[in-house]
């Protein structure tokens, strides 16, 4: 499967995220979980959910190979998050164009 200009990106959380994570939504990240957690999606049929969607599981790497997609833990994705924040901010901001 190809990624398409048009494909949406998901962070799938299992638990709920650290709250400074939900600025990756300003870098047009989408982000869900599939626990009850204020001001997110809860998503109960993640294999649906995540079709035709790149998707990454956060912290669950077991169900990330069961939906065959990423997995990261919040570590790397915090370090993602500092990196589009300073560095990456330019570069990713022109990939967008």
């Amino acid at each position: 499967m190809g990624v398409r200009a048009d494909m949406s990106f998901v962070f799938v959380f299992t638990e709920c995220p650290p709250g400074h994570l939900l600025a990756l939504r300003q870098w047009g990240f989408h982000i869900v979980s599939t626990v009850d957690c204020p001001g997110l999606e809860k998503v109960v049929d993640v294999k649906s959910y995540i079709r035709d969607k790149f998707a990454v599981v956060v912290g669950d790497k077991r169900l990330a190979e069961e939906l065959r997609v990423g997995a990261v833990d919040v570590g790397e994705l915090e370090e993602f998050l500092g990196w589009l924040s300073g560095e990456g901010a330019r570069l990713f901001k022109a990939a967008l164009q």
